[in-house]
């Protein structure tokens, strides 16, 4: 299993917090952002790349989550020595954002990393700890399984871009 970490930001209710029920689960485990460890995953909405399996390798030194609210994105601390990927396109299903492009929870974003990277095992722990997960698959699965297909960030960016203008044309 890969290390997952929480960056907590203290922006979101503790009790509906997803970061917090990661690591309440064993899921995840919270340090504060000057320990984060180099060459570590952020997952950044900030991030030049997206994540693609190619990353796989790279997240053997842990896979960070910064959980802020949407609404201060912009207040993303910055890390020195790791690696920033943001997320390619993927609908929410939690029941906050359910069905908006990218405003995935902390939790759907590791999900989602996991999935992406192949690490399969470790995200099926996530199935019975939210009961939004599976939903979140589903709705998910088309765009999850071709990422995870692809050899790189390009090609994840092709896949993304390739669906976002399908849609756009219904």
């Amino acid at each position: 299993m890969i290390p997952v970490y929480v960056v907590d930001l203290d922006q979101c209710d503790p009790k509906k917090c997803t970061g917090k029920r990661m690591e309440k689960f064993g899921l995840g485990r919270e340090i504060p952002a000057n320990k984060v460890p180099a060459g570590s995953i952020v997952l950044s909405a900030s991030g030049n790349q997206c994540l693609s399996p190619a990353d796989a390798k790279r997240a053997r030194r842990g896979v960070v989550v910064l959980d802020l609210t949407w609404t201060n994105i912009d207040q993303e601390p910055h890390l020195k020595g790791v690696l920033l990927r943001r997320l390619p396109y993927l609908l929410a299903a939690n029941p906050v954002n359910w069905g908006k492009p990218w405003h995935l929870n902390s939790a759907e974003a590791v999900l989602a990393a996991l999935l992406i990277m192949g690490f399969d095992e470790q995200a099926e722990l996530f199935m019975p700890r939210f009961n939004w997960a599976p939903e979140f698959v589903n709705l998910n699965r088309q765009l999850l399984e071709a990422y995870r297909a692809a050899e790189g960030p390009e090609e994840v960016e092709k896949i993304q871009n390739d669906y976002i203008e399908s849609i756009r044309k219904e």
